[in-house]
C-alpha cells in the first residue's frame, strides 16, 4: 500500500472510532466539562502507552498543535451548553475552510484543485446532516461553535509544523486536558457506578486513538487540509451509530448528507491514488 494511501486510511479511522463519541456521551449523565478532563485522561494513558513514554519535551509547534486540541475541547463543550449539538458540530467542522484561508493567504500556497472540490462537497454533506438546526440556538454559543472551526484547523496546521511529531502533539494535548477534572468536585450529576465508568472508559479510548489514527497518519506525510477533509467523516457517523443502537432517526437530510461525505471521500483518495 503506497504511503498516501495508507496515511489516508488512517485518518478515515481516526475519524471513524471518534464517532463513537456522540453515542457514548449520551450514556453518560455527567456534565460535558467532567467528561472532557476525565476522558482526557483515559486518552492520555492511551497514548502514553503507544508511545512507549509518558514524557514529552514541547516545542513551540507542540504546544501550539497541543493547546488547538485541548481549546478545541473547551471551546466545543462550552457551545454545546449554549446552543444546540447541531450548531456546535457543524460550525466546528468549517474547520477545512481556515486551513484553506490560512495556506492561501498566509503561506501564499494555493490547494489542489482536488482538496478544494473535495473540502467543498464534505462541507455540504455537514451542513445537509445538520440543516433546519444552525438558524436555531444562542448566538454566543455559535460564535464559540465557530471559534472551535478555528482552533481545530490549528490542529492540523501545527502537526505538520518543522520540529512537532504529531504524535507527541496530541499526547501533549489530551495531558493538558486533564486539567478540567478540576471541575468534576462541582459536577452535581456525577454520580460514578461500574456501567458508566465503563462508558467512560471507552469515551476515552475513542478520544485517544482517533487522535492517534489521525496524528499518524499526518506523520505518514497526509496534508493538513486532507486530513482536515478525511476527519469529516466523524460528525456524519455520530448520528448512525446513535440511530443503530438508541433508536434515534437521523432524518433523510442527515442520510444523504453522510452519503455526500463519503462519496467525497472516498471520491478524492481514489483520486489521489490514482495520481500516484
Amino acid at each position: 500500500m503506497k504511503q498516501q494511501n495508507k496515511a489516508a486510511l488512517l485518518a478515515f479511522l481516526g475519524g471513524i472510532v471518534w464517532s463513537f463519541s456522540g453515542l457514548l456521551s449520551k450514556l453518560v449523565p455527567w456534565s460535558s466539562f467532567s467528561l472532557v478532563g476525565l476522558r482526557g485522561v483515559v486518552a492520555t494513558v492511551i497514548l502514553g502507552l503507544c508511545r512507549g513514554s509518558f514524557s514529552v519535551r514541547p516545542n513551540k509547534a507542540m504546544w501550539l498543535n497541543a493547546l488547538g486540541i485541548s481549546v478545541t475541547s473547551l471551546l466545543y463543550m462550552s457551545a454545546i451548553r449554549l446552543t444546540n449539538t447541531a450548531n456546535a458540530i457543524v460550525l466546528q467542522y468549517t474547520a477545512p475552510v481556515f486551513v484553506i484561508l490560512y495556506l492561501f493567504v498566509i503561506k501564499k500556497q494555493t490547494p489542489r484543485k482536488s482538496e478544494v472540490i473535495g473540502a467543498a462537497f464534505v462541507a455540504l454533506g455537514v451542513i445537509l446532516c445538520f440543516s433546519g438546526g444552525i438558524a436555531k440556538g444562542n448566538t454566543f454559543g455559535n460564535l464559540l461553535g465557530l471559534l472551535s472551526g478555528v482552533t481545530y484547523s490549528v490542529v492540523f496546521l501545527s502537526a505538520r509544523a518543522s520540529g512537532n511529531d504529531p504524535v507527541d502533539g496530541v499526547y501533549l494535548g489530551t495531558l493538558i486536558s486533564c486539567v478540567m477534572l478540576v471541575t468534576v468536585p462541582f459536577d452535581r450529576s456525577f454520580r460514578p457506578d461500574l456501567p458508566q465508568l465503563a462508558v467512560m472508559l471507552c469515551l476515552g479510548a475513542s478520544l485517544g486513538l482517533g487522535y492517534l489514527f489521525l496524528s499518524l497518519g499526518m506523520r505518514c506525510g497526509l496534508s493538513p487540509l486532507r486530513s482536515c477533509v478525511i476527519s469529516n467523516v466523524e460528525p456524519v457517523m455520530n448520528p448512525v451509530w446513535v440511530f443503530l443502537f438508541l433508536g434515534e432517526s437521523p432524518g433523510t437530510a442527515s442520510i444523504l448528507g453522510a452519503a455526500v461525505v463519503l462519496l467525497a471521500v472516498t471520491g478524492q483518495s481514489i483520486y489521489e491514488a490514482m495520481k500516484a
